[in-house]
């Protein structure tokens, strides 16, 4: 033996000691007698594992629901975007509570709170935020409450079942000022025909715009007015209407009225 280090009751041997074993048997016999192994992946691999990627800050974050494991999940997907979760809980007063001054998204899920009272809540704790956004996921919602709660600005409402991938592409998209709808929320909207209204003159992330007229008829479109109906409100003939119509539907990429509502949501073209 060669080379014992002091302070230390386990000793290294010269390598060249093992060179008559079988290879595997060599590896195994340096990690136990502490033998160095140049370039130690082992070593250099954990190393690196600890170093985590730079995430820059974009706001702070709560998460309400009655499943741990989902609450688990989304406090995960938020960090990963750079919010810092105050709070994950049950309950939105507590989680408003753990806040502090300032809340920039309240994703808020299955609770037994009121929801109507939780949304008020948090807006009153947004209130002076201009980043403020709430995002609830709901099994299920009917046209009633649908359009309750997106008279009182909620900013997104999607099945609650949604998948992580498309949970952060919503959060990307309230945080770029759009209105999120998916899933169920989104076919109650397109089959409802709630009072939507156009969004500004702005292009969409993909450049779809309008002409005044195209938006127009694109509005009654959410209110479920039939072609009669929106010439008769516009002052057009039908065939007017239906060439707006064919214009809509081509910028769209869409071949039906419920596909033109459920896109112009989804890409925030109606707000």
């Amino acid at each position: 033996m060669h080379g014992a280090r002091v302070g230390h009751t386990r000793c290294t041997v010269n390598p060249e000691d093992l060179h008559d074993l079988p290879l595997e048997r060599r590896t195994v016999e340096r990690r136990r007698r502490d033998v160095p192994v140049e370039h130690d992946r082992r070593r250099t691999d954990r190393r690196a594992s600890r170093i985590a990627p730079v995430v820059e800050f974009v706001g702070v974050a709560v998460v309400v629901d009655s499943w741990p494991l989902m609450r688990a999940g989304i406090r995960q997907l938020l960090e990963g975007q750079g919010f810092r979760v105050a709070a994950d809980t049950t309950s939105v007063a507590d989680a408003v509570a753990e806040v502090g001054d300032r809340l920039d998204l309240a994703v808020i899920g299955a609770t037994s709170e009121d929801l109507v009272a939780s949304v008020e809540r948090v807006q009153r704790l947004q209130r002076g935020e201009q980043t403020g956004r709430t995002l609830l996921l709901m099994e299920q919602v009917d046209a009633v409450m649908l359009r309750r709660l997106l008279g009182m600005g909620v900013d997104g409402v999607v099945q609650r079942s949604i998948g992580m991938e498309d949970l952060a592409a919503a959060c990307s998209r309230l945080l770029a000022g759009h209105r999120v709808l998916s899933g169920g929320p989104l076919s109650v909207l397109a089959s409802a025909g709630l009072e939507v209204s156009i969004a500004d003159d702005e292009p969409a992330e993909d450049g779809v715009s309008f002409t005044p007229k195209e938006k127009e008829v694109l509005g009654h479109l959410a209110q479920h007015r039939s072609n009669r109906e929106i010439a008769a409100a516009m002052h057009l003939s039908q065939a007017t209407v239906k060439t707006h119509l064919t214009h809509i539907y081509a910028k769209l990429e869409v071949s039906s009225r419920r596909e033109a509502i459920a896109v112009s949501v989804a890409r925030g073209l109606l707000a």
